[in-house]
């Protein structure tokens, strides 16, 4: 059984006629007779009964029509999606991000592809650089939102932003009163670090300005989480560094102020692999350059 079969059959069962069906496919009436007896003998039944005044659908035909129409409108839907998935316009992203995107990247583009690709599917997995690099390149992830502390072979990036780093201080601190912080107003005070594992460019980042301080990293507690460090900073246990994207995530009882002392900038990067050449890639990639110009 051919696919024509089953076009032919419906069209001459939907007008009861050998004649006008064959004129809306453009096929002779000989040859569309032709082809619904090979179908009727293929399936063994009558699919019509015929005579010179009219045609009749018969009860096998009836059942036939219902699939029939099922399978041509599965086809037609799965063409559309053949198209939608070339066009980059269907599927499912896996996209890895750190921490700090969700600050502002990452909403920005969760609500791009709401509204322009709406039957894109989106995985999200929480990750930092090493993880992130090894699965672009294993296919776990297809664009990743990270930070960079080197150039990986077949990986490419795209810098999305590129922020400066705040002092986050409990209210009433005597150095939120000041508009510059320099590292002697915080000496032998706790630091909330980030994960060296989670984000190590950050972390690299903060023990490189107090070695160039000539300043000792001798008092530090490691948080996993931001929203931890966040808290802790606001029981007044210590202080930490932020990007400046976070001002607006920053609860009541926490200040942030400047660094009078050189550190940064910290740059967020789009990552995905050379090798992947999905249409739907490039469509979440276009946002993201929509992104970059915005912020």
């Amino acid at each position: 059984m051919e696919l024509r079969h089953v076009r032919y059959f419906v069209a001459v069962a939907e007008t009861l006629s050998f004649r006008q069906a064959g004129k809306q496919l453009h096929v002779s009436q000989p040859s569309l007779s032709v082809q619904i007896k090979q179908l009727e003998d293929e399936l063994g039944v009558a699919l019509f009964r015929r005579s010179k005044q009219r045609v009749e659908i018969t009860r096998a035909g009836e059942v036939f029509l219902s699939a029939a129409r099922e399978v041509l409108l599965r086809l037609k839907q799965a063409s559309a999606a053949a198209l939608h998935a070339e066009s980059g316009e269907v599927g499912t992203i896996r996209l890895g991000f750190i921490p700090t995107a969700s600050f502002q990247i990452l909403p920005r583009l969760l609500e791009k592809i709401r509204s322009t690709l709406p039957l894109v599917n989106v995985e999200l997995r929480e990750g930092s650089e090493s993880p992130q690099i090894t699965g672009l390149r294993s296919g776990t992830f297809d664009v990743c939102i990270g930070h960079l502390s080197r150039t990986y072979d077949q990986i490419e990036n795209m810098l999305l932003i590129r922020e400066r780093l705040v002092v986050a201080l409990p209210e009433g601190h005597r150095a939120a009163r000041k508009k510059y912080v320099e590292l002697r107003d915080l000496e032998g005070e706790l630091l909330i670090m980030p994960s060296k594992d989670l984000l190590p460019s950050l972390y690299q980042m903060i023990a490189a300005a107090f070695l160039k301080n000539h300043m000792p990293l001798d008092s530090y507690q490691m948080a996993e989480h931001f929203q931890t460090g966040v808290n802790l900073t606001k029981a007044r246990v210590g202080y930490m560094f932020l990007p400046s994207s976070a001002r607006d995530f920053v609860p009541v009882g926490v200040v942030l102020r400047t660094p009078g002392f050189s550190i940064g900038p910290l740059d967020t990067f789009a990552l995905w692999s050379r090798a992947n050449v999905d249409p739907l890639v490039h469509r979440v990639l276009s946002l993201l350059k929509e992104i970059k110009r915005e912020l």
